[in-house]
């Protein structure tokens, strides 16, 4: 006669779960249109009075628009 050992099956393993994935920074320092300095306009994003106001240092250019959450 055989004898038949039972054993217990093992538990799943889970799957790591995936690493998150970072998201980079977006770039406030550009180039100005009008005076073509490279470095020189700097951008603003003012969520709380819902304003985004980009300047040059150069020219003294500026510009401001209204921002909504997608900004």
């Amino acid at each position: 006669m055989k004898r038949i050992t039972l054993t217990m099956g093992k538990r799943k393993s889970r799957a790591k779960p995936a690493p998150k994935k970072r998201n980079d920074k977006l770039d406030t320092v550009f180039s100005c249109p009008f005076c073509n300095h490279g470095t020189s306009v700097e951008c603003r994003i003012d969520m709380k009075n819902l304003i985004g106001e980009a300047t040059c240092g150069i020219c003294q250019e500026s510009f401001s628009t209204t921002v909504t959450g997608l900004f």
